[in-house]
């Protein structure tokens, strides 16, 4: 049967309804089958069957399809296999017991992760539209034993590791369904599985017809050699290994004396694995030696908006709001769906009454007529909600997409369900916080002066050590100049439970892991590193760690020579050691090591700051500020003392670049050190004509970093400004332009206003006696003169 026939007789099955259900041929357990494998196997009594009854129905789906999963449960029912087999890692088999427990709540998913490279890991995920799913809940309901018959996982990660060491395996084929949409005439392959499969009102599926269509493309596909070579090429074996071990499978079963065995499987595998069987022994022989890895295995909570990634089965869903919407609705869908979209729209203020939803509804269902399709599918309804509820606003439709056609929820695991201790003590430090994990984004101001929301602080700020970064800081939206307030962005994702995994060899709980995490990290960590990993520290209370830390520390401090690392050093200690009593820490010995510090500093920084040119002094300059702002911040009289006579005496120097010594200027005019007429004695001094003007323009930048309003407010100093860059020349001022634009570029909006305003300001009061020494040219300015005049209405 050709691709083209097959899938015309799909739709055409589709559209009339289809069986009620459907099976595979009988496969029979042949002797000859037995005899073939390598070792003697006890073949138990089986119950004879009567002739023509199949023993084994391979129920061939599409991964997250929930026409798919009401056919496989609508066909189970009607069957009562007495073992169901599911595509899915079979090392994994000991997880099923977890399956229709309380607390287990799709979409959830298989973890496996290697337990020597844990950030290695795989994922099999299923929601409640999962065919596999709704065959392991079939199964736990009714008691009958449900396995999983794909390669384990063990010999799955063994497999990626191989790749990544060798070649790229390449990809097996071409999308199926792409191949028999095309064939039926559609374009978008998810629209012809809809139409055919998805939207379908009787609770079945064309199983034995969509197996036809697969057998129909595989025949097409390149074959592994008849020797099973190892030489074919990755991606064959790795297929081919795969339907070996489910067809083992399946031997297994029919031997135990199962009557009756149901596969749900990948419709793409189902060709291979229905009818009678071919002899075991070459199966046994692509199996044999395979390579494998020592993982564990545990049922991990999923979202839905990570059932569209290509992970674990290969397969995902553009829209699993819409799918479960598809599996859950008996009837009226496209009616019920409206509501809720309807629902959506309301909820964020929106006026959409019982009428939009009608007429959305009659539109859909006009557009899926016009179009021959046999119910209105998610392209119909999203055309109708964009021209009816929506009113042509693509922002609206947006809305609708993220909340309803996408969504965003966290699935939920039984606690019991294996995991590592630092994951467990996780969950149960959270439970007791009142902290839920959940996939939408979830901001969290604290309040560190009320037990509960420091302890949240603290539980927050040490998962970020351990790079579980469950939560993000933000700038708190609470007005306050204190440091007692905090907010956060929580925001929990599948991978989290990896990096937990990862962590886990740190510490059974988490104040353990961060505590030995952090001290790890510093032993690889420069100065500066050290004394920001003694702050994280510090905030995420842990004095365990801060043991380790200190002696760290001070080997550091003396060690280190470099003034960037020294400057840069400080303001972690000043701050962990001021703001240390908010949080109820004890940090006394940080105060001796942040002076000491700045005490080298100012011994290293003249010698530093000699022969460095305008780019290295920007970036030394940046360190020079966040030092001052932690030496004014400390309070230290004889560290303060020392700190201004250094910066005087580089704001006197000339030969060093401008950006340091007009910075240093600016610091000490800021401060009080420095009285205003002699900043702009230095400032005239520094923009005078015997400088050159990339000398200049560096002092100035130097000067008016971060302030803007300083010019604003003090004519003398524009005044001077103005007039060094009226006077320069033509190619002084090309040189110099971009520096000035960088200058006053960084400033704040509200600055540059205010500056701009000042100079215009000073234009007008210099006019009077600027037009006196200024002579006009007639012939010059006649033909500008006539243009302005004929813009505000005036004869010419």
């Amino acid at each position: 049967m050709t691709g083209t026939a097959v899938t015309s007789t799909v739709v055409a099955q589709a559209d009339a309804g289809g069986p009620a259900t459907s099976a595979t041929d009988d496969v029979q357990d042949h002797a000859h089958d037995d005899a073939a494998d390598d070792a003697p196997q006890v073949r138990p009594h089986v119950v004879p069957q009567d002739v023509g009854e199949p023993r084994v129905r391979v129920l061939g789906v599409r991964h997250h399809g929930p026409g798919s999963a009401r056919a496989v449960r609508a066909a189970l029912d009607a069957w009562s296999p007495t073992v169901v087999l599911v595509e899915g890692p079979a090392d994994a088999d000991p997880l099923t017991v977890f399956v229709g427990r309380d607390g287990m709540e799709p979409p959830v998913a298989l973890l496996a992760v290697t337990a020597d490279e844990p950030r290695r890991a795989a994922w099999w995920p299923f929601a409640v539209f999962s065919p596999e799913w709704q065959a392991l809940t079939w199964a736990a309901a009714g008691g009958v034993p449900v396995r999983f018959i794909d390669l384990p996982a063990a010999v799955q990660l063994a497999h990626e590791a191989s790749d990544e060491d060798g070649d790229q395996p390449q990809e097996l084929r071409t999308d199926p369904v792409a191949a028999l949409a095309h064939a039926a005439g559609y374009e978008d392959p998810e629209r012809w599985w809809e139409d055919v499969v998805e939207s379908r009102a009787a609770d079945a599926a064309p199983f034995d017809v969509i197996t036809d269509a697969m057998a129909a493309l595989r025949e097409h596909e390149p074959a592994l050699p008849d020797d099973g070579s190892s030489d074919a090429p990755a991606h064959l074996l790795r297929e081919a290994r795969r339907e070996a071990h489910m067809r083992q499978q399946i031997r297994a079963a029919l031997r135990e004396g199962h009557e009756r065995v149901a596969v749900v499987c990948g419709a793409w595998h189902a060709p291979v694995l229905r009818g009678r069987l071919p002899a075991a022994a070459p199966d046994a022989r692509l199996l044999r030696g395979l390579p494998r890895r020592k993982v564990s295995l545990t049922w991990s909570p999923w979202t839905t908006s990570r059932l569209a990634l290509h992970s674990g089965y290969g397969a995902g869903v553009a829209s699993p709001g819409w799918y479960q919407h598809l599996f859950t609705c008996t009837d009226r869908v496209v009616a019920r769906w409206l509501v809720e979209v309807a629902g959506v729209l309301r909820r964020r203020d929106l006026p959409v009454s019982s009428a939009h939803v009608i007429e959305a509804t009659r539109l859909a269902q006009v557009l899926a007529a016009v179009r021959g399709r046999p119910h209105p599918g998610l392209a119909e309804v999203t055309e109708a909600t964009r021209a009816v509820l929506c009113e042509g606003d693509d922002a609206l439709l947006a809305h609708v997409t993220a909340d309803l056609v996408v969504g965003e929820r966290l699935g939920t695991v039984p606690d019991d369900v294996p995991t590592v201790p630092l994951e467990a003590d996780l969950r149960a430090t959270a439970r007791r916080l009142r902290l839920p994990f959940e996939a939408a984004p979830r901001t969290l101001d604290l309040d560190l002066r009320k037990d509960t929301d420091l302890a949240r602080s603290r539980l927050l700020h040490r998962l970020a050590l351990v790079g579980v970064d469950w939560g993000t800081t933000e700038t708190s939206r609470t007005r306050t100049t204190g440091t007692f307030r905090e907010t956060w962005t929580l925001l929990w994702r599948p991978e989290l439970t990896v990096a937990l995994v990862e962590a886990a060899p740190w510490g059974a709980t988490v104040p353990a892991a961060a505590s030995a995490r952090v001290v790890a990290d510093a032993a690889g960590s420069d100065l500066p590193g050290v004394t920001a990993l003694v702050e994280r520290a510090l905030v995420a209370d842990l004095p365990d760690a801060l043991d380790g830390l200190l002696p760290v520390l001070d080997a550091r401090a003396a060690q280190d020579g470099d003034v960037a690392h020294v400057l840069r050093a400080v303001p972690p200690l000043v701050r962990a050691h001021r703001y240390s009593d908010v949080r109820g820490t004890r940090v006394e010995a940080l105060a001796r090591v942040a002076d000491a510090l700045v005490v080298r500093a100012c011994a290293a920084l003249p010698g530093a700051v000699t022969g460095i040119d305008d780019d290295a002094a920007r970036v030394l300059r940046a360190d020079v500020d966040a030092a001052h702002d932690a030496v004014r911040l400390r309070d230290d009289p004889a560290g303060s003392e020392l700190w201004w006579r250094t910066v005087s005496a580089l704001a006197d120097r000339t030969d060093v670049s401008g950006v340091l010594s007009g910075r240093a200027t600016r610091l000490l005019l800021d401060a009080g050190h420095l009285d205003p007429d002699e900043a702009a004695s230095r400032f005239s001094r520094a923009l005078s004509r015997g400088t050159p003007a990339r000398t200049t323009a560096a002092w100035a930048e130097g000067f008016l970093d971060g302030g803007g309003l300083l010019l604003a407010g003090d004519r003398r100093l524009l005044g001077v400004l103005d007039a060094w860059v009226g006077a320069l020349r033509d190619d002084d001022f090309t040189d110099v332009l971009p520096l000035l634009r960088r200058t006053f570029g960084a400033l704040p909006a509200g600055e540059r206003r205010a500056v701009g305003t000042a100079v215009a300001q000073l234009g007008r009061v210099g006019a009077s006696a600027a037009s006196a020494d200024v002579e006009l040219d007639p012939d010059l300015v006649r033909a500008p003169l006539a243009t302005v005049l004929r813009l505000l209405g005036a004869a010419t």
